[in-house]
């Protein structure tokens, strides 16, 4: 019985071991807020990333040596320390992941699982080179040619870059100047393009169709498209390109219907940001919107793009709220910058070129998108000195000096501004202070009756005129005691940030606890020159909200003024 006990054990303390290992390098996104966490990174030294590989290196030489020394000294005693300290390490990682790596699970779990699947295929060779010759099998027919049957036929599949093409993320319509930006993927390399009333527009590399690619976006007018209402993708796997042929596979075709935006009736539009992957919460809200003339998504859908799927995570979102029937307009959020696939990104969303800020152009409607990029300052520990945004912010204000000498929003009824990150609001760490004034002060000009953002993960109502600019916030002592020590700039447009988990307006749900996603629905009013804005959540009621920062409560819908911008509670 003893023997049977000590066995289990000492299996338990191995299997411990491993799995501690696997999962603290699957927690790789996690790492950095660990070193911050027990006091190193902050001075942006390269610390910050040894502690994380010393404790990996450690978890490593636990693992390597339960096995060894276990082998070579048979002690019951060796069991039991090896499986207590496996045991302590267990708790602390769990520790880890409660106070806050829960977050990022969704990024952890195909990591461990894919170093998993590498255990095992070394095991299996292991197993193979060593064990196999001296067991009974090696002299079984059957097992020894099936085995080489197999894996003959998985060499082949190999090399023939094997697949069955089909559309994994269904269509979505990105909004960028007057054009459509239609983006799908497939689950292999494969030429694809849109068919529009007999036209067809290709997913070409400077004039040659792709045939390399899993993402694919075709641009089109956004005329042809809105006088047609319904276009179909069609994508062909690329079996093999020479250099003087090649053989492609089946067309594989989606048709979906398409409702331009109509302002006869005014505007209705729906907005989500910082979703961090509980997008069937976002979904479930927008269920409860019947009509609305197209999407904003304000970034921080996702909280890392290290994957081709992460990437894709903005069309997931979008395609389950408009299946490809609206068009949508996308903002990137600083979660977007991080990660492997982030230089990528601009191939599976809208945008003009590589860059993310551009304007676009409704029927009526006028629209700006900026990108402030990431939110602290570019010398912040966390960039390790690959953040230069300040260029790039720099190229968004000669941007928007472009569009106030050209005057184009004049000829439209409604102008909207989008960013991630709001230039409004400054916070204690005055990060970006300069170039959010400048933004303001721009934006100031463009007669701008919507500003929407996101970040915080709260509703926040940034109303001109209230509170004085420039000055140290303070809550509204309705609302919660305490202060960001972050002051407004001197704005004159309505600024809502649009997102936060939960229910209510004071609801502090964690990302990986969120049951419901508040998302910002608004109706316009062309004729009579008003806008209504109402905050709806995962039950489709409308949410009581207040002022943050001014002792002012706004009820469940606000109503807006295009021409004074003055607020008022329906």
């Amino acid at each position: 019985m003893k023997f049977i006990i000590y066995k289990v054990i000492k299996i338990v303390g191995t299997v411990l071991a491993f799995f501690n290992l696997l999962m603290f390098y699957a927690m790789r996104p996690c790492w950095s807020g660990i070193s911050s966490t027990i006091g190193y990174g902050q001075n942006g030294k390269a610390i910050l990333f040894n502690v994380p590989i010393l404790i990996c290196i450690l978890f490593l030489l636990i693992a390597i040596s339960d096995l060894i020394i276990k082998k070579l000294f048979n002690k019951n005693w060796i069991h039991i320390t090896y499986l207590a300290v496996s045991i302590v390490f267990f708790i602390v990682l769990m520790v880890i992941i409660k106070l806050g790596a829960i977050d990022y699970m969704r990024f952890v779990w195909p990591k461990f699982f894919r170093e998993l699947g590498l255990l095992v295929v070394i095991l299996a060779l292991y197993c193979l080179l060593f064990i196999y010759p001296k067991s009974s099998l090696k002299d079984n027919a059957i097992f020894k040619y099936g085995l080489i049957g197999v894996m003959s036929f998985l060499l082949v599949l190999i090399a023939l870059n094997f697949s069955i093409n089909k559309i994994t993320y269904k269509p979505v319509v990105y909004a960028v100047e007057d054009n459509y930006q239609i983006v799908f993927s497939t689950n292999s390399e494969a030429t694809a393009w849109v068919e529009v009333d007999g036209t067809c527009y290709y997913d070409t590399y400077n004039g040659s169709t792709k045939t390399f690619s899993k993402i694919h976006k075709v641009e089109l007018p956004m005329a042809a498209l809105d006088a047609a209402k319904e276009y179909t993708v069609h994508t062909q796997r690329t079996i093999y390109a020479g250099p003087f042929g090649g053989w492609l596979g089946k067309d594989i075709s989606l048709t979906c219907k398409f409702k331009p935006v109509d302002t006869s009736d005014g505007i209705q539009y729906l907005s989500f940001s910082d979703v961090h992957m509980n997008y069937r919460q976002a979904a479930k809200t927008a269920s409860f919107i019947e009509n609305y003339d197209f999407l904003v998504l304000a970034g921080d859908l996702i909280s890392d793009v290290e994957t081709f799927d992460d990437a894709n995570f903005n069309n997931l979102v979008a395609y389950t709220i408009t299946k490809g029937e609206v068009p949508v307009v996308y903002a990137r959020g600083n979660h977007d910058v991080k990660g492997r696939y982030a230089e990528q990104l601009h191939k599976f969303v809208g945008a003009k070129d590589d860059k993310f800020y551009y304007n676009f152009y409704f029927d009526n409607v006028y629209g700006l998108v900026l990108d402030i990029g990431e939110d602290h300052d570019d010398d912040w520990w966390e960039y390790y000195g690959t953040s230069h945004y300040d260029v790039y912010r720099a190229d968004q204000v000669a941007f928007l000096e472009e569009e106030i000498a050209k005057h184009e929003y004049d000829h439209y009824s409604y102008h909207l501004a989008i960013c991630h990150i709001p230039p409004v609001f400054v916070n204690y760490r005055h990060n970006h202070e300069e170039i959010k004034a400048e933004f303001t002060n721009l934006l100031n000009q463009m007669d701008i009756d919507m500003f929407l953002c996101g970040h915080q993960h709260e509703i926040m109502i940034f109303e001109p005129c209230l509170i004085t600019p420039n000055t140290k916030l303070t809550y509204n002592p309705s609302f919660k005691n305490g202060t960001y020590n972050g002051y407004l700039t001197d704005f004159n447009f309505p600024c809502f940030m649009i997102s936060k988990q939960g229910y209510t307006f004071s609801d502090d749900m964690k990302l990986s606890k969120t049951k419901s996603h508040i998302g910002l629905f608004i109706d316009v009013d062309l004729n009579n020159k008003k806008e209504s804005c109402k905050y709806i959540n995962g039950k489709g009621e409308a949410v009581d909200v207040m002022n943050m920062f001014f002792d002012k409560h706004y009820g469940t819908e606000i109503i807006i003024d295009l021409d004074t911008k003055e607020f008022s509670s329906k």
